[in-house]
């Protein structure tokens, strides 16, 4: 752990670094990136070979244009030429994708890269959010109890800068809630939805969570009003975090909730609409590029997430570039009877405004059938289910048939994640 020390120190310089600084690292990290996958990547050297270029014509920032844009199926269909052939796998960590797209791969990080990404990367957003060293952490995961016991047990890391206690998703909130207020955590990590039904236990139960101060959620993407309900019931603080398991942490936010602050020093954000980059402000597709991973660098990659980039500083004072991801992947477009394809952020920025709504889930059934699942507030009537049903009609245009079903649960995905759009119909169709 000694080898990282300076660079632990560097990393709490970045975020406050004056541009020009910060722009001159993030060149560097790419030159050295440039020539490590020209030389060791064989995917990367047949590209290069391909457009008769080479490591040296890369002398800006926008001559990463020059490289195609990849997506997940190349890497799944070029098998091993992503990784570092000089590269021994044994000795690389790895994660798995969810597969939510239908695109389940490996990817591989080498052992310096794993622990930035894994732990200090997380570590200076957490901390510049509030958390201090030796606080408790309850961390929320997708694995089955019995595999989390193990690592509360053995994991080396665990109680060095924090003490942590990981709680499986899958538990019964009830057993879990005595666990917590056992452990007592000031900060905890996981899905949104799963505090959301927490603040709604704590609520019916009139129980309380003094000793909680910070949420942070991940994984899934936020709804605005379901973060208030949280803040209003658990009376805590909650940032939201963007990330991805071939990239671990993008982008969080900082106490101004004005965007989330890109780790610049760690990845490159474009924002593209098409191949052409997007103008500040605008949706496009978020195309991302590692600075640091040697062992399966993903230059360019089409993530399948949408998003924009912010323009103005933030109030904080951190330098990162600050972006906003939106709901709108791809696979989860909503497709009319014609084939025109809206949005997800449309319906969503539309929904998302009414009184008493707590959370919802809009569902994709057929060709001509959408399936809005609302949570309603107790003291909320059939007004907003009929706004919803109103609202959603104009937006299709008259073209679908709308059902809004009032439920009191709705429930996460097999891999304990949330979606707030799903498209029964996808495999239909290539999005």
């Amino acid at each position: 752990m000694l080898y990282l020390l300076p660079e632990i120190y560097q990393m709490k310089r970045n975020i406050r670094s004056p541009r020009k600084d910060l722009d001159r690292l993030r060149l560097n990290l790419l030159q050295k990136q440039i020539l490590n996958i020209f030389e060791n990547v064989p995917f990367y050297r047949e590209v290069f070979n391909k457009l008769k270029i080479a490591p040296k014509d890369f002398k800006t920032m926008n001559d990463l244009r020059e490289l195609p844009i990849i997506m997940k199926e190349d890497i799944r269909n070029n098998g091993k030429k992503f990784l570092n052939e000089k590269m021994n796998l044994e000795k690389c960590f790895h994660s798995f994708t969810s597969g939510s797209t239908g695109q389940p791969f490996m990817s591989f990080f080498d052992k310096r890269c794993w622990m930035r990404k894994k732990y200090l990367s997380k570590l200076r957003a957490r901390f510049a959010c509030g958390m201090r060293p030796g606080e408790r952490v309850a961390i929320f995961e997708s694995e089955p109890a019995e595999k989390l016991e193990i690592l509360n047990r053995h994991h080396f890391l665990r109680n060095l800068f924090l003490k942590v206690t990981y709680f499986s998703l899958f538990d019964d909130m009830e057993a879990m809630l005595k666990r917590l207020i056992a452990f007592k955590p000031q900060n905890a990590y996981g899905p949104q939805s799963y505090f959301f039904h927490l603040a709604r236990k704590i609520k019916k139960t009139n129980q309380s969570l003094p000793f909680l101060k910070r949420i942070y959620t991940s994984s899934e993407y936020g709804q605005s009003h379901v973060t208030q309900f949280i803040r209003n019931i658990l009376h805590v603080e909650v940032y939201d975090i963007y990330g991805s398991t071939e990239f671990k942490e993008v982008a969080w936010e900082c106490e101004h909730h004005q965007g989330y602050h890109i780790n610049e020093d760690d990845v490159l954000c474009e924002i593209l609409n098409g191949n052409t980059p997007a103008n500040p402000g605008e949706i496009g597709d978020i195309v991302l590029t590692d600075l640091r991973n040697l062992a399966m660098p993903l230059i360019r990659y089409r993530i399948q997430d949408r998003g924009r980039m912010l323009a103005e500083s933030c109030l904080c004072g951190r330098t990162f570039s600050r972006m906003l991801p939106v709901v709108g992947r791809a696979s989860e477009y909503i497709r009319l009877p014609d084939g025109e394809k809206i949005s997800p952020f449309h319906f969503t920025t539309s929904i998302e405004k009414f009184k008493g709504l707590l959370q919802y889930q809009l569902i994709q059934k057929s060709e001509t059938d959408i399936l809005i699942k609302v949570i309603l507030d107790e003291n909320t009537g059939n007004e907003t289910c009929m706004n919803i049903k109103k609202t959603i009609k104009n937006i299709t245009r008259g073209r679908m048939q709308i059902h809004v079903r009032k439920t009191d649960k709705i429930l996460p995905e097999e891999n304990g994640k949330f979606k707030v759009v799903k498209n029964m119909i996808q495999k239909k169709h290539s999005p």
